[in-house]
């Protein structure tokens, strides 16, 4: 993306019909089978995730999450288009973390009262893929984190680096901006970055 600046935005809820144009329009062009998402994985359970399947039901649920702030996030923008999305929030607002970490009996050691900010997807819309989006994502998530006085950032890339789904992020990102593995849970790892 030589010579072509983007802006990274947090979600607000006056942002949702643009979050939801990409959503609609672009974010999957290139997998049209994942297109009922609305990026509500983090927020149900698995079995939940299973059950409601309904495209529309899912934007209608998105777009409430999106007006009362339960859904968190990054737009990447590039002048007024939307080319990429990271899903962020307190990693106990995901009740898909909460339900897995139970499910492979782990418990994360932290101290009490420890905040710990959540990124749970990046999507890049398709021709601006590799090209730094993500990291500018990563960068922007840190930061604010850090000046909303979270502990630590915390990642879950897929384990096997050559999946070709890579929609938390992968594990190099991750340590290449200074997270380290907390935890390997077989098909996920668990990377931090402590910020305090």
């Amino acid at each position: 993306m030589e010579n072509q600046k983007f802006i990274i935005r947090q979600l607000r809820p006056e942002l949702c019909e643009d979050w939801l144009g990409y959503f609609d329009k672009i974010a999957f062009q290139d997998h049209e089978d994942w297109a009922f998402c609305y990026c509500l994985e983090g927020h149900l359970t698995p079995k939940r995730q299973g059950e409601w399947t309904d495209r529309e039901e899912r934007r209608e649920k998105a777009i409430e999450m999106i007006q009362t702030g339960e859904m968190q996030g990054y737009l990447a923008c590039l002048e007024d288009k939307v080319i990429g999305w990271c899903n962020v929030n307190d990693r106990e607002n995901y009740l898909y973390l909460t339900e897995m970490f139970r499910q492979v009996n782990y418990q994360p050691e932290e101290a009490a009262g420890e905040k710990v900010k959540a990124i749970f997807c990046f999507l890049i819309a398709p021709e601006y893929r590799g090209k730094g989006v993500a990291q500018e994502l990563l960068n922007r998530v840190c930061e604010d984190a850090a000046r909303d006085g979270y502990s630590c950032v915390e990642g879950y890339p897929v384990s096997d680096e050559a999946f070709e789904f890579q929609y938390h992020g992968t594990i190099g990102m991750y340590k290449r901006n200074g997270f380290v593995e907390a935890a390997d849970l077989k098909y996920v790892k668990v990377m931090q970055k402590k910020l305090i």
